[in-house]
């Protein structure tokens, strides 16, 4: 019928012109019928008998045209009723039982179009079940399961209309061969590299795509029951398989999860010189794993402290107000210890003016007034009568007994002499 519908702006030139027409009745009344999905007359020369229930015809006859109307109609010669289209369908079924992929996609083909023509949901359901045996088939058929050739299939699942959850169980699983197959392929990362493109990371571009492709995958999730985060590390494909929508939606956040886990680890620089960047980086992809965020940041700043004798005075001052950013005062301590040794071997070279600096600052970075002392009595050594290591020795409460400069806790004599409070501005005066 469909076919015979698609002539109709030529049924004028195709008068007298005959035709076989298999479709559905919709009225039968003596020798005269109605054909479903079709205006057209269809007329006898006698009455028309039909015995079964189905509604299934073959129509042989022409087409014609009334003598006094002019209006078209087509003369019947001959009616035969054939099978229902289910009954149909499920004698094909049985033919192809074991049949090829091919074969059951033509069933679809057949049964789709038919269905939808005489809005028979039951009839589209069993040529979408014929689609799903198969692409199933088809998926057997394969030499080898990888990830191409199963992403292949799947971008077909919407082409012959199965549901969309079939597309993302195919296209999750795809996903878990392709990430397996990635672990053991992508090439090593050069840690000693001073920058690192992770946009041309292949970890980094898996990333982006799964991102792209399964909507759960950057939707944060808040609580996981460790039973169905279990069930999923120990089978993914399956337990995704089986899952609700609603769960897929945590599965896919929790594969996104361990990806970017492990795509952030094989660019982490193991002395923790990245640790800002690694972490800037997990509060962006995996905001939920803060935790780890903070841990890298803090492994950044215990590098710097390690390595403190090589910045610059600007950039001790920035890494002291970090460490007390992030209370970790005695990692501040720890740098500005081996910046200050450093800059001993530097200072001493100048004498007593170096020795007069480096007191200054022991006493202004560190509250060190032990320190601060002796560096001022070894000054003194080298210039005894040298007003400005005089001044600052008074100032930490030192006096002169017999001729000796006697520490404040050494001399019980001696007036208490408070800590001397530094306040930022001191502070930056001599950092910067």
């Amino acid at each position: 019928m469909q076919s015979f519908l698609d002539l109709k702006p030529q049924w004028p030139d195709l008068v007298g012109s005959s035709f076989r027409i298999e479709g559905h009745y919709a009225i039968l009344v003596r020798d005269s019928l109605r054909m479903k999905n079709c205006d057209l007359p269809f007329k006898a020369s006698q009455p028309i008998k039909l015995l079964g229930n189905s509604k299934v015809i073959e129509v042989s006859g022409r087409l014609a045209k009334e003598m006094t109307s002019g209006k078209l109609y087509f003369e019947v010669e001959q009616v035969r009723q054939l099978p229902t289209d289910l009954q149909t369908m499920a004698e094909r079924e049985r033919a192809i039982t074991r049949g090829t992929s091919k074969q059951w996609y033509e069933l679809a083909e057949w049964a789709g179009p038919r269905g939808k023509f005489y809005s028979d949901e039951e009839l589209i359901e069993r040529a979408n079940l014929a689609n799903r045996k198969g692409l199933n088939l088809e998926r057997q058929e394969l030499k080898e399961l990888t990830f191409k050739t199963l992403r292949t299939l799947t971008s077909r699942i919407s082409e012959l209309g199965l549901e969309d959850s079939l597309r993302l169980d195919w296209l999750h699983e795809s996903y878990w061969l392709e990430w397996e197959a990635l672990q053991k392929s992508a090439p090593q990362v050069d840690l000693t590299a001073e920058d690192i493109d992770l946009t041309k990371d292949p970890m980094f571009q898996f990333l982006n795509r799964l991102a792209n492709d399964l909507s759960g995958a950057k939707t944060r999730i808040t609580d996981v029951l460790p039973l169905l985060a279990n069930e999923y590390r120990r089978n993914p494909v399956l337990t995704y398989h089986n899952a609700s929508d609603a769960k897929r939606r945590t599965l896919e956040r929790l594969f996104y999860t361990e990806v970017a886990t492990a795509a952030l680890a094989r660019v982490t620089k193991p002395d923790g010189r990245n640790g800002s960047e690694i972490a800037n980086r997990i509060d962006e992809l995996i905001p939920d794993q803060h935790e780890l965020a903070e841990k890298h940041r803090d492994a950044e700043l215990q590098f710097m402290a390690r390595n403190s004798a090589t910045l610059t005075r600007t950039q001790l001052g920035d890494l002291v107000q970090r460490c007390r950013d992030r209370k970790q005062s005695n990692l501040a301590k720890e740098a500005i210890t081996r910046w200050l040794a450093r800059r001993e071997q530097s200072l001493r070279k100048d004498g007593v003016t170096g020795l007069i600096q480096l007191s200054d600052e022991r006493l202004a970075l560190l509250q060190d007034q032990p320190g601060a002392g002796a560096l001022l009595l070894e000054a003194l050594q080298l210039a005894p009568r040298n007003e400005d290591v005089l001044e600052r020795l008074k100032e930490l409460g030192y006096q002169e007994v017999n001729g000796q400069w006697v520490a404040p806790q050494l001399n019980p004599a001696a007036p208490n002499i408070p800590m001397p409070v530094v306040n930022d501005t001191e502070l930056e005066r001599f950092i910067r």
